[in-house]
């Protein structure tokens, strides 16, 4: 079983977003994802409540081993403990403010050699300081997840961008190969984050 950690100390930066969106794209690898709602907004467990979704979330991690091949845990805001999961992905907005707290969270965890797996969320293309802020990210290996309307239309109704009802939805299948990328990044432990220089952001 993969043991994952989805980790900033920043609020919004697509974090259970990227929980229960992953855990569907493991679903459709064929896999059996538990999501771990860690989060005192509990995100993921309003998305569970609505009954919409293919795989379970659960409040607290379990004391027994679970009957899965993925565990993901949905860490809150404020949360600056190391993550005690192997393997850790960060996601980080453009802002320079969520810049800066991502380094500070990546300078604290690169020393315990996680596997770490960058990931930059909800970038505006037409912005020069977030093009920019993509650009650094990328040249360090972290993974782009662009904006797009059709997060809105799956959280309208407690989906996952991976349920077959949006299959019609505007470049849905690019935005769910975007999360195939970061899942295989995951199972192969290939991706490891290195600190932005310069003016990023």
């Amino acid at each position: 079983m993969q043991l994952v950690s989805i980790w900033n100390p920043k609020g919004g930066q697509g974090k259970s977003l990227i929980a229960i969106n992953l855990a569907a794209t493991a679903v459709s690898f064929g896999l059996r994802p538990l999501v771990v709602c860690d989060d005192p907004q509990g995100t993921a467990t309003l998305f569970h409540r609505g009954g919409q979704l293919t795989f379970p979330v659960i409040d607290a991690l379990p004391e027994q081993k679970p009957d899965a091949d993925l565990l993901l845990i949905d860490h809150g805001a404020r949360d600056w403990q190391i993550p005690h999961a192997p393997i850790v992905i960060m996601p980080t907005k453009p802002d320079r403010s969520d810049i800066a707290t991502y380094q500070d969270a990546l300078s604290m965890l690169r020393p315990t050699g996680k596997k770490i797996i960058p990931v930059i969320t909800d970038a505006q293309g037409h912005r020069a300081s977030h093009a920019r802020a993509v650009e650094a990210m990328r040249k360090v290996g972290a993974f782009e997840l662009r904006s797009s309307g059709v997060y809105g239309r799956a959280a309208e109704k407690w989906l996952t961008i991976f349920d077959h009802r949006l299959d019609g939805a505007y470049k849905v299948g690019e935005r769910r190969a975007e999360f195939a990328s970061i899942l295989t990044a995951v199972l192969n432990h290939q991706h490891q984050a290195t600190m932005i220089g310069g003016e990023a952001a």
